[in-house]
């Protein structure tokens, strides 16, 4: 059986490493196939908002580093972070 004290107690306030480190969890509970049909479809209900607050938190560091490149001429200048780049 799944342990729920892994569970962030606010999700909108952890942090992404937090949020990825439970969605983890919550993958290997499933995978393990130990879990009943109630068990599994709740831990897979936490698991797709798991992986949708994380994405949220993605946007939201993309967002701020765009904002945070300036143009040659010091004034600041959005530019889109160039996906896959090391």
């Amino acid at each position: 059986m799944a342990k729920t004290s892994d569970k962030p107690e606010k999700v909108a306030e952890a942090s992404y490493d937090a949020l990825v480190a439970r969605l983890e969890k919550v993958v290997e509970a499933l995978e393990a196939g130990d879990l009943s049909l109630e068990q599994s479809v709740e831990q897979f209900a936490e698991g797709v908002k798991l992986a949708r607050d994380a994405g949220t938190r993605l946007d939201e560091a993309e967002r701020r580093v765009e904002q945070l490149v300036k143009d040659a001429a010091g004034g600041e200048a959005t530019a889109p972070l160039e996906r896959g780049a090391p």
